[in-house]
Order: C-alpha cells, then sequence, then structure tokens
C-alpha cells in the first residue's frame, strides 16, 4: 500500500528560497501498529512464551505488546537530478531494550529510533546514497513470521549505500551503538578518555557477479569496560552470506532465502548478526548459524517457513565466568494463511524451538536442554487477500508445550508449580501504511 503524500507549501517555499535549485519538498508518512490481549486459560494476562531470549519467537497467538512506529520522511528534489532526504523514526512499545532512550526508567516513553540525513546521486558518485545520523542499516534483514530480525546493525554514524563497484552494489556504513544502562561506564584502562562503545564497520554487497547472493563482512572494536568479566572481547568479526532464491525454492509462486552466518569475539553468540550485543562475550567465542525463511503461495493458500540452527562455543552469556562452554539451539514452524472469503481468512501456525545449554551445566548452568511445541488456530478479518494484507484483526487460541529441562527459559509466570504447558486466548490487531 503507497504510504499517503502531502505536499508542504511552506516548506517548498522556504527551499526554494534557500537554494533556486530545489524543485519541491515533499512529505511522506509511514507507519505501523501492533496491539492486543494475551491472556491464560487461568484469565491473568500472560507475556510471550518461547525458549531464545534475545533472539525471536513465532508471533502468531504470542505477543501480548503494544508497539507503534511513525516513520515521517521529507524529500527534496532539485534541478539537476540530487535528492535529498531527511528520515526519522518514532516509536513506542510497552517493552523497551537497547539504545530506545529509556531514561526515566519505566519503558513507556516515545523513543527516537532513527534521525539522519542522506543525500542521493551526487556527481562524483552517480545514484549512490551518502548518509550521516541515527539510523537501522540498509543490511537489517527480517522473518516476520519470527518476528526477528537475525541481521541487525543500528545506531549512529555515516556511510553510503548503492555504490556501484562493477561486480556488486555496495553499502559501506560505520555504526556506534552502546545499550542505554552502560552508556557512562569508563574504560578498563584508567588512562583511556572518553566512553566504551561497539564501533562496528558493516560492508554489505549486493548481488555478487550479478548473482542472487549477497555478502556482509562486519568488523567490531570496543574497549573493555571498567568492572568486566576476565578475557572479555574487545574486537570482532562476522561474515554473512544470503542467497535469495527464484520464487519458493525455485518450485513455483513465492519467496525464499537462505543465510549462512559466521561470528567471532563481539560478533558471536547473542551479537551474532547484530551489534551491541557481545560486550560480555569471550575473546574466544564462535558462532555459526544457518538460517532459512520463505513463503509457498498458490491460489487461496500462502504457506510461511522458517527454520534456523546456531552453535556457539566459548559461550558466557553475561555470567561473568572467565571461560564459557558450548550451546546449540534450532527453531522450525510453518504458518499456513488461507483465504476463505473476501477480507476472511484462517491463519494456522506451528512452531518447535529446541535449546541445549547443558554443556555449562558444571559453570552452574542448570535446566537448559529441552524442547517447546506451540500452535495457533486465528480466524482473521483482513483489508484485502493475502498473508501480507493489513489491517489485520485476529482472535486466536495458542496451545504451548515444554519440556522440564528448559523450564528455566519460559517466562515464571507459566511454570508455577511445575507446570509445563498453558492455553492462551486473545485478539489482536495489526497495521501497517
Amino acid at each position: 500500500m503507497k504510504a499517503p503524500r502531502i505536499h508542504l507549501l511552506a516548506a517548498a517555499a522556504a527551499a526554494a528560497i534557500l537554494s533556486p535549485s530545489v524543485m519541491a519538498a515533499d512529505f511522506t508518512m509511514n507507519g505501523y501498529f501492533r496491539s492486543g490481549i494475551l491472556m491464560t486459560q487461568d484469565g491473568t494476562r500472560g507475556n510471550d512464551v518461547g525458549l531464545m531470549t534475545n533472539l525471536g519467537k513465532f508471533r502468531l497467538g504470542n505477543e501480548q505488546n503494544t508497539k507503534m512506529e511513525l516513520l515521517p520522511k521529507v524529500t527534496m528534489n532539485t534541478t539537476d537530478g540530487v535528492v535529498a532526504r531527511a528520515r526519522a523514526n518514532f516509536t513506542h512499545e510497552t517493552k523497551c531494550t537497547s539504545d530506545w532512550n529509556c531514561v526515566d526508567g519505566d519503558g513507556h516513553d516515545l523513543q527516537v529510533r532513527e534521525g539522519y540525513a542522506e543525500i542521493e546521486n551526487l556527481p562524483v558518485a552517480p545514484g549512490a546514497v551518502f548518509w550521516a545520523g541515527k539510523r537501522y542499516s540498509s543490511s537489517n534483514t527480517s522473518a516476520h513470521m519470527y518476528d526477528w530480525e537475525w541481521i541487525q546493525y543500528n545506531g549512529t554514524g555515516g556511510g553510503v549505500d548503492k555504490l556501484d563497484v562493477g561486480f556488486a552494489r555496495m553499502d559501506l556504513g560505520l555504526y556506534a551503538f552502546t545499550q542505554s544502562s552502560d552508556a557512562q561506564t569508563r574504560p578498563t584502562d584508567g588512562t583511556d578518555r572518553g566512553y566504551p562503545d561497539d564501533y562496528s564497520l558493516n560492508l554489505w554487497l549486493r548481488k555478487v557477479g550479478d548473482s542472487r547472493l549477497d555478502v556482509q563482512l562486519v568488523g567490531h572494536s570496543l574497549k573493555e569496560r571498567a568492572g568486566g568479566a576476565p578475557n572479555t572481547a574487545d574486537s570482532g568479526f562476522g561474515a554473512s552470506a544470503l542467497y535469495n532464491f527464484e520464487g519458493f525454492l525455485g518450485l513455483g509462486g513465492g519467496y525464499s532465502r537462505a543465510g549462512l552466518q559466521y561470528g567471532q569475539g563481539l560478533a558471536a553468540g547473542n551479537s551474532l548478526g547484530k551489534n551491541g550485543w557481545g560486550w560480555a562475550n569471550l575473546q574466544d567465542t564462535k558462532s555459526i548459524r544457518v538460517t532459512f525463511d520463505g513463503m509457498y503461495s498458490i491460489a487461496g493458500l500462502d504457506v510461511a517457513t522458517f527454520a534456523f540452527y546456531q552453535a556457539d562455543r566459548d559461550f558466557r552469556d553475561w555470567t561473568g565466568k572467565a571461560t564459557g562452554w558450548d550451546r546449540s539451539l534450532y527453531a522450525v514452524g510453518v504458518r499456513p494463511y488461507q483465504q476463505l472469503a473476501k477480507y476472511v481468512a484462517m491463519q494456522y501456525e506451528l512452531g518447535y524451538e529446541y535449546y541445549d545449554e547443558s554443556d555449562g551445566a558444571s559453570q552452574g548452568r542448570t535446566n537448559m536442554k529441552g524442547g517447546m511445541v506451540k500452535a495457533t488456530i486465528a480466524p482473521t478479518f483482513a483489508f484485502g487477500d493475502g498473508f501480507w494484507s493489513r489491517p489485520s484483526l485476529r482472535t486466536y487460541i495458542t496451545y504451548a508445550k515444554w519440556q522440564s529441562g528448559v523450564a528455566g527459559r519460559i517466562d515464571p509466570g507459566y511454570t508455577l508449580s511445575g507446570k509445563t504447558s498453558t492455553l492462551n486466548f486473545g485478539v489482536q490487531g495489526e497495521i501497517w501504511f
């Protein structure tokens, strides 16, 4: 759906006065909202249920939070083809994390997640886009069904996108990122001025050799913080390869993509494919991940699929231990979307997650091996046909069952008296525009 476009006459007039080459200034607004009720069989409010803390979850019938994003953009065009833009992202969510500037601690503020400017098509680099400010990286890649950006580099910095380097289109950016709670922590070396930040240099090559292959290389640097655990990483390297198939594995309608990722040091563990989350990793922490995300579409039926597997070595997970342990985790799921009539659909989701951190038992890690299955049925009204039609209004019933070995990773509101399952109910609205 195209975003509404409003011509701001005052802005256009001001731009024309400041620069005779500016033809007009256009304002657009995009956005996203979701909100709903997640209620347990006991008539209480439930939180989302899953094993992959700091990663994702199978989201249908499994979101208790309210989230909104407003993304205004001002575009200025010139007579010689140069384009300038100012972008912002104002976000509110009932869960406040990372660099969202949660200054009062209640997690309910309106956050500025992006605020940056860009200039495109300068004579020195036709087609390229130069930018500076706070933004999401152009490399960010998400799986909607699993509610997870498995490639996610955000922060403040600068760079260039869409630069033609012959064999590929290149995006190159420097991002600085730290979690708000650690913003004023001093470096371990008391002679260093300033405060530690995760500086990551992100190189993204698109359609390498005119193929369907994209490649990302990332380097990290972060001064160790005072009071940090022994052997903490102060650098890291990450690499990702993403292949975009034609349709669903070349078999027909839809889409599909497969990813292979490697990271070490700051780029491993919970920070594999991300920046800012590896500050407690060991220098020897290493991780590998394989991901598949796709959808097969035939008349009246869309079938979304998602799967990933990750293995970590010398993983520490913010415990302060001098040594790490091994960890493995994976998830696989499917969500059919069946169009029953115009504006009416049924959604079904079945997902399985597995987590194994039993190798850390010798260091006090317990209840860390086992799986969880989650199933949801969701009658849906949608403004259009197909999986991506929005607004979408859903009622749902969700059943989840987990093994006792991973009860420590389930929200404690579900595990009272040793319970290992829950039946949840709810309603949710979601829209983007």
